[in-house]
């Protein structure tokens, strides 16, 4: 590890700052004069990391040029409240493998040296920009040659990155009397990296579920606001006259507030939230750079790119004030500044026949839209057998009644750089996982009022493409159609149109339906083999 990366990790972990004490006659050097400094800059990072958190001030627009991906101007909050200041347009190749300043040590370089790079690796002057490698490199034994694997996701990172300049002569020297240069001026630059895989998704926090359902954690019988919990023979509350033990509370009429009425107060919306985000002061985890965008390539060539899915942003005041006063404004054109009444509620219709899935078909099909059927499912108990060459590239999943085409109940599957893919009720997944991806990303398109279909993804990974057509990779996969909810996971059932779920349990062919068990709920499974 060098001794950067160490700085770096200490950087995550809370310490009490040091300032100098001056007094007449103090000697100041080196380091006193950088203790000066840091002391200054290290209080605004730590607050920049506290109060604004990681992400992207302004600007910095990601698109594609070419073979390169460019970032525009603008400005940017590290993982340790660091600002990263982009004054002008950088362009990096997710492609290239030539290393860059994101893959070397920030340190101070020695007189008229410039800056190591990773082992085997060209030179690069001192604050140069550069760009970065991504992808594995192997070199064969038998033949000496270097190999790339130049397909997958990838990921654009913004990264804080000192470099120096302005040499001047070091005018006291040691016993050599050799003259030495050294920087005197320190620019908080830049510098861009990519990454094999994809980050973190930007989602909703956990919490939100928790703070809609009411889910808190409250304060045990035990314990008082502002008071240490009860140590044993020591009195926390003196015993009234009436003989209920009372608290000394600001705020409450008589400064008093009987024991029994404190465990029976709603504890108000305030104190949920705070029971809600009542945490430990938790560093950053992880890279500490600013992911800007997520792409994919193909062949060397970028196929994808996607921006607002993994960048996580920083809104000033002014932005957020905006949102506050559009919420108010929805809010009363909502309730016409009243509350309104809860809705009486209506009982879900009884269903006559429950919602089952008819049959499964594999189809081959066209750009232009033709198609070919491939196979007919003819029991989900057995795994259903395809070959590649027959191009299998869609589902077609029938019902026996109506389904549901409303949210939240209508079916809905996973897309490329899904954000929560859990939540869907229609997957597809893999036994093999390709690129990091575990789910077959694809679209779904609801053909009649009983009817669906999913079509894979054409730029995924499990995709095949020749000169015939695209089809699915040789591998075995999982058709997946859920008749349960799941709060974890967002996930709400597949329902027929009066809201009753799904009889989904696979069974051997009987009176139309190939699922059902004769109750609500359950999932639907189905095997199938490309070879």
């Amino acid at each position: 590890m060098h001794a950067h990366d160490t700085i770096d990790l200490l950087r995550r972990l809370l310490g009490a700052p040091s300032r100098n004490h001056f007094f007449y006659g103090k000697r100041m050097d080196v380091q006193h004069f950088q203790m000066e400094q840091d002391y200054g800059k290290h209080k605004q990072w730590l607050l920049n990391k506290l109060t604004l958190g990681k992400g992207v001030l302004c600007g910095l627009e990601v698109s594609v040029d070419g073979d390169r991906i460019c970032v525009e101007p603008g400005v940017a909050l590290d993982g340790l409240g660091r600002e990263i200041v982009v004054p002008v347009r950088a362009c990096i190749d997710p492609a290239k493998p030539d290393g860059g300043c994101c893959t070397e040590p920030m340190a101070t370089p020695r007189p008229h040296q410039e800056q190591p790079r990773a082992e085997g690796s060209a030179t690069v002057p001192a604050g140069e920009l550069a760009t970065g490698q991504i992808f594995r490199r192997e070199v064969d034994p038998g033949r000496g040659k270097e190999t790339r694997d130049e397909d997958g996701s990838f990921t654009v990172w913004l990264c804080y990155h000192e470099c120096f300049t302005d040499q001047q002569p070091v005018l006291v020297t040691d016993c050599d009397t050799r003259s030495h240069c050294a920087p005197g001026t320190v620019v908080e630059s830049f510098c861009l990296k990519v990454t094999p895989g994809l980050p973190p998704l930007q989602r909703d926090p956990d919490w939100c579920l928790n703070w809609a359902t009411g889910r808190t954690k409250h304060l045990k019988d035990t314990e008082v606001p502002g008071q240490p919990p009860p140590v044993a023979g020591v009195p926390t509350a003196a015993p009234s006259p009436g003989g209920h033990e009372v608290l000394q509370m600001h705020g409450v009429e008589g400064g008093k507030l009987k024991d029994s009425e404190y465990k029976n107060k709603d504890p108000g919306r305030r104190n949920a939230l705070c029971s809600l985000l009542d945490g430990a002061c938790d560093d950053e985890h992880g890279d500490v750079c600013v992911p800007l965008a997520a792409g994919m390539l193909r062949d060397g060539r970028i196929v994808r790119l996607e921006s607002c899915m993994v960048r996580p942003r920083v809104y000033s005041n002014t932005v957020l004030l905006d949102l506050i006063l559009c919420l108010a404004e929805r809010v009363d054109a909502c309730c016409n500044g009243h509350t309104p009444a809860p809705p009486a509620p209506v009982p879900p219709p009884v269903p006559q026949t429950l919602l089952r899935v008819a049959g499964v078909t594999f189809l081959s099909r066209t750009r232009a839209g033709a198609e070919t059927v491939v196979a007919e499912v003819a029991s989900p108990l057995d795994d259903t057998k395809l070959k590649i060459k027959q191009q299998v590239n869609a589902i077609r999943v029938r019902f026996t009644e109506d389904f549901s085409q409303t949210a939240p109940n209508l079916p809905t599957t996973h897309t490329f750089g899904d954000g929560d893919p859990d939540r869907h009720n229609v997957q597809v997944l893999p036994r093999d996982v390709i690129n990091n991806l575990p789910y077959v990303p694809g679209t779904l398109t609801v053909e009649d009022k009983r009817t669906v279909r999913f079509d894979l993804f054409t730029d995924s990974p499990y995709a095949r493409t020749d000169a015939v057509g695209t089809g699915w990779q040789k591998g075995a996969y999982t058709l997946l159609l859920f008749g349960d909810d799941a709060a974890a996971a967002k996930r709400h059932a597949i329902t027929d149109t009066g809201r009753t779920r799904l009889d989904g349990e696979a069974i051997a062919p009987a009176g139309g339906a190939i699922s059902g068990n004769g109750a609500p709920g359950g999932t639907f499974k189905l095997v199938f083999t490309i070879s």
